[in-house]
């Protein structure tokens, strides 16, 4: 009779350890599925920051990326993003409003950026 309470006991627990390690398991999936989106994003927003004029290096420094990394999600944002010819107008629309404060918040942090002194932890 004990023994079969011990072997109980055993099996539920490793039953709890193997449900704590599926969903830590998607959890770490489902953090790693919004990087990639935020990386796409962040590749897609300092592409046309470049393309506005800003130096390569110093968008690549804000971002905190190795050249080698940095040049990668350039590429992938460029390869991903769609032509301007596929995007509906319904799009263009609604962007307005987060365009601006996205615009705000970008020339805040480039004016912070330019005050901090920060550019001499680039090689970090």
């Amino acid at each position: 009779m004990k023994k079969r309470q011990e072997l109980r006991q055993h099996l539920e627990e490793g039953q709890r350890k193997l449900r704590d390690r599926k969903k830590s398991t998607n959890s770490l999936l489902s953090l790693i599925d919004q990087r990639d989106e935020l990386n796409g994003k962040i590749g897609e927003v300092s592409q046309s920051i470049i393309d506005l004029g800003e130096a390569k290096e110093f968008v690549r420094e804000l971002v905190g990326m190795s050249q080698r990394d940095f040049n990668a999600m350039l590429k992938t944002a460029k390869e991903s993003s769609p032509s301007v010819n596929d995007s509906p107008r319904e799009d263009e629309s609604h962007t307005g409003d987060s365009e601006c404060q996205d615009d705000d918040e970008a020339a805040s942090a480039l004016s912070g950026a330019d005050g901090d002194g920060d550019h001499d932890n680039g090689g970090q």
